[in-house]
């Protein structure tokens, strides 16, 4: 899935949330077919971590930058185990809830993430070519005259700074001056 089409999509469904919602919901009596619930479940979330994966490389992240978000602030090692068992595809076993409570919670995460990056890639796509400052802003130009004094307040800027350097450096060399050879003197 290409960052485009998941700009389209609910967060539900960018998520992957409706996939694995669904197969919870359905109640089986017997063992044998939870069984098979557990193995659907399992399946669906190593797809639904491949296709996270895929979007965030479709939208240039690279994959250590990818485990960084998966293993989050506490450096959570167990699911990023997880995370890349599912990418190799192998699932946790169905009898580790706790394993596959885990790895939900971490595509939670991720899918988090992935909606975060779109909607800050359609940010910038919808500012590019647009010359944006709360100097020009307020004033009634044109985009072609905005880019041009944007030009002069950068280098009204640039010449403001190079003054205070100068400035304190002149300033420097005055103070050191009467110290060294004034003071002494007197």
């Amino acid at each position: 899935m290409h960052a485009s089409f998941a700009r389209t999509m609910t967060p539900a469904q960018v998520s992957g949330r409706t996939t694995v919602a669904a197969s919870r919901r359905v109640a089986y009596p017997s063992r044998s077919r939870s069984v098979i619930r557990a193995q659907v479940t399992t399946d669906a979330l190593i797809e639904r971590a491949k296709t996270l994966t895929d979007d965030l490389k479709a939208m240039n992240t690279k994959m250590p930058t990818i485990r960084r978000v998966v293993a989050g602030n506490r450096n959570d090692l167990k699911a990023l185990q997880l995370y890349q068992d599912a990418l190799e595809g192998r699932a946790p076993s169905e009898d580790d809830e706790d394993a596959v409570r885990k790895l939900e919670n971490t595509l939670d995460d991720l899918a988090t993430y992935v909606q975060a990056k779109a909607e800050e890639e359609q940010f910038w796509e919808g500012r590019k070519d647009v010359v944006t400052s709360s100097i020009v802003d307020n004033a009634n130009l044109t985009d072609d005259e905005k880019r041009e004094v944007s030009g002069m307040v950068a280098n009204f800027t640039m010449m403001g700074v190079q003054a205070g350097v100068w400035n304190a450096l002149i300033l420097l060399i005055g103070f050191v001056s009467l110290v060294t050879f004034v003071l002494p003197n007197i």
